[in-house]
This record gives structure tokens, C-alpha cells and sequence, in this order.
């Protein structure tokens, strides 16, 4: 809008400017003509004499007559006729000249309103640039907040895809270790009705239910803190938060792996005090 705006007083300035011109220039041929009138009339008032002149006419310049020529007197009609209509033709020229004159200031007067109004056109277009590039850099400094941001909940929701992974195996794995625990519980049982058992098995199978019941609460304080993450996901703080937990994620898979370890060792020294037991009990029952 502010554009077409200053594209029309533009153009209306050329305007104004070419109709100055074009006024000047027929003010000046109008102001030699009238000089030319003015000569071609003193040369014939001088040839009619001094008795028919009754105005006085100024020029501005001198005219060039002839010093030594005869002054005659010219009392036709046609003379008066063509005095008359010089005359008319001064009186036109003049108040042509005047009117003239008149436009041409309004012309120039029109012309500084115009250029007032390009000059004040021309500072609120560079206000209107400023603010237009203030906000420019204000969008791209949204935008790349923006990026930032979505770079970051797309991190936060890899994360969290992954915690619940994680939480999935740590639950497949408890629920293995539960029913494996069930699974020994029942062969200790069936051992404990079978034959006395000894100090060994007693110890074995303490120590195995004392590393169930470790891993049992390690899967349990694993699931609550994936909950806590998921009930914090739309928090400031949950970037650090998973930084956190991954780290304790990654403690936790090593004592998970020590568990696994120490439960393979617990659950290979049972199978062999289940075996000794039973050539215990295979023994007495021989004897």
C-alpha cells in the first residue's frame, strides 16, 4: 500500500514538474511576443504621431529604429483598425501572462506540498523497512527456537521410547525371574520332603532367594522411576532428568548383569546340591 502510494506522488510529481515546464516555456514565448507587439506598435505610433498615442507602453528592451527615416502620419482606417487590434492583442498577452504567472506559483506551491509529501512518504517507508526487518529477525530467531525445541522433544521422545523398551525387558526378565523362583521353590520343596537337607543346600537356596528378591526390587525401583519420567516428559527439567536415568539405566543393565551372573552361578550350585542330595537320598534308600 505505502509502495503504490509513493509510486503515484511520483508519477504525480513528473506531472507537476512537466506542466511547470511547459508552463515557463509559454510564459517566455508569450513574454517575447508581447515584446514584439509592443515594438510593432510604437513603430506605427510613431508614424501617426504624437496626437493619436494615448497610453504610454513600456518594454523592456530598447527598439531599433531608424533615426534618419521620416516620420509619416497615418490617419486610414486601416491604420486605426490595425492599431486597435495591436493593441487588444497587448491587453490579451498581458492578462494571458498574468494568469500565467498566477499557475506557475500555484504550480511551484503544488510542487512543494508534493515534494513535502514524497519526503515524508520516503521516512515512514524507512520506518516501515526498519520495523519490517526488525520483525524478519525477530521470525528467524522464533524459528530456530522452534528447531531447537522440536530437535528436543524428538530427543525426549527417542528417550523415552527407549526407557520403555527397557522397562519391558526389565518386566520379561522379572517375570522369568519370578517364575523361575516359583520353578526353585518347587524343587526345594520337593528336596526338603525328599531328604534332610543340608547345611549347603539351606545356603545355596538363601543365597538364591536373597538375589531374587535384589532383583525383584531393582525391576520394581526401575518401573517406578520410568513412571516418574513418563509423568515428568512435558517438564523444563526432563532433558537432565533422562540424562539421569540413563545413566543410572546403564548402572543398573551392569548390576543387572552381575545379577544374571550371580543368579547363573546360584542356579548352577543348586542344580549340583540337587544332585547331591539325590545320591544322598539314593544312598540311604540302598543302605
Amino acid at each position: 500500500m505505502v509502495i503504490e502510494e509513493v509510486n503515484f506522488m511520483q508519477n504525480h510529481l513528473e506531472i507537476e514538474k512537466t506542466c511547470r515546464e511547459s508552463a515557463e516555456a509559454l510564459a517566455t514565448k508569450l513574454n517575447k511576443e508581447n515584446k514584439t507587439l509592443k515594438r510593432i506598435s510604437m513603430l506605427y505610433m510613431a508614424k501617426l504621431g504624437p496626437d493619436v498615442i494615448t497610453e504610454e507602453i513600456n518594454i523592456d528592451d530598447d527598439p531599433t529604429t531608424d533615426p534618419d527615416g521620416a516620420v509619416e502620419t497615418c490617419v486610414s482606417v486601416q491604420c486605426q483598425e490595425q492599431i486597435k487590434e495591436l493593441r487588444d492583442q497587448i491587453v490579451s498577452v498581458q492578462e494571458e501572462k498574468k494568469v500565467l504567472a498566477i499557475e506557475l506559483e500555484n504550480i511551484k506551491s503544488k510542487l512543494v506540498e508534493v515534494m513535502e509529501e514524497v519526503n515524508k512518504v520516503k521516512q515512514e517507508k524507512a520506518v516501515l523497512n526498519s520495523e519490517v526487518l526488525e520483525q524478519r529477525k525477530v521470525l528467524e530467531k522464533c524459528n530456530r527456537v522452534s528447531m531447537l525445541a522440536v530437535e528436543e522433544y524428538e530427543e525426549l521422545q527417542v528417550n523415552l521410547e527407549l526407557e520403555k523398551d527397557l522397562r519391558k525387558k526389565a518386566e520379561s526378565f522379572a517375570q522369568e525371574m519370578f517364575i523361575e523362583q516359583n520353578k526353585l521353590k518347587r524343587q526345594s520343596h520337593l528336596l526338603l520332603q525328599s531328604a534332610l537337607p543340608d547345611q549347603q543346600l539351606l545356603k545355596a537356596l538363601d543365597e538364591n532367594s536373597k538375589l531374587i528378591q535384589l532383583l525383584e526390587g531393582e525391576r520394581i525401583q526401575h518401573k517406578q522411576k520410568v513412571k516418574e519420567l513418563e509423568e515428568q516428559l512435558e517438564n523444563e527439567a526432563l532433558h537432565k532428568e533422562i540424562h539421569n536415568l540413563r545413566q543410572q539405566l546403564e548402572l543398573l543393565e551392569e548390576d543387572k548383569r552381575e545379577l544374571e551372573q550371580k543368579y547363573q552361578s546360584s542356579e548352577e550350585k543348586a542344580r549340583n546340591l540337587k544332585h547331591s542330595v539325590a545320591e544322598n537320598v539314593f544312598q540311604s534308600d540302598f543302605s
